[in-house]
């Protein structure tokens, strides 16, 4: 019985294993959260329409200078075509809006290259 006296007691050895593995759980859970939350914001965005913003800034030019008129309607009425008939409308507008481009004094739209001009903004309308 005198040799079992060099035994010592149990000792207790501190475990944080438990704690790191909740703050892990913790840890792993919030960044998921996160991930879905901004993968749901992304894909629900309203994604603005380029062909909508251009009707609308065509739309609301001033026919009072025809000169800016002829200019954005040249420049921004092509991405409005969607197909072969817009497509002619288009050329043939731009065919008669190039003599109100290059002067520097222009006289003001005729009442029927107006009417062309509102009709090109009405049927692209859908």
């Amino acid at each position: 019985m005198e040799k079992l006296r060099d035994i010592k007691p149990l000792v207790e050895i501190p475990d944080y294993s438990f704690y790191l593995y909740m703050a892990v759980m913790v840890i792993v859970t919030l960044l998921i959260a996160l991930m879905l939350f901004y993968l749901i914001r992304l894909f629900s965005k309203k994604r603005v329409d380029k062909r909508e913003q251009i009707l609308k800034y065509l739309r609301a030019l001033p026919f009072d200078n025809p000169k800016r008129v002829a200019y954005a309607i040249t420049k921004y009425g092509r991405f409005l075509v969607k197909d072969e008939s817009s497509a002619r409308l288009y050329e043939e507008l731009v065919r008669k809006l190039t003599k109100y481009k290059y002067k520097k004094e222009v006289d003001p739209l005729d009442e029927e290259l107006k009417r062309e001009i509102k009709l090109f903004l009405r049927v692209h309308n859908e």
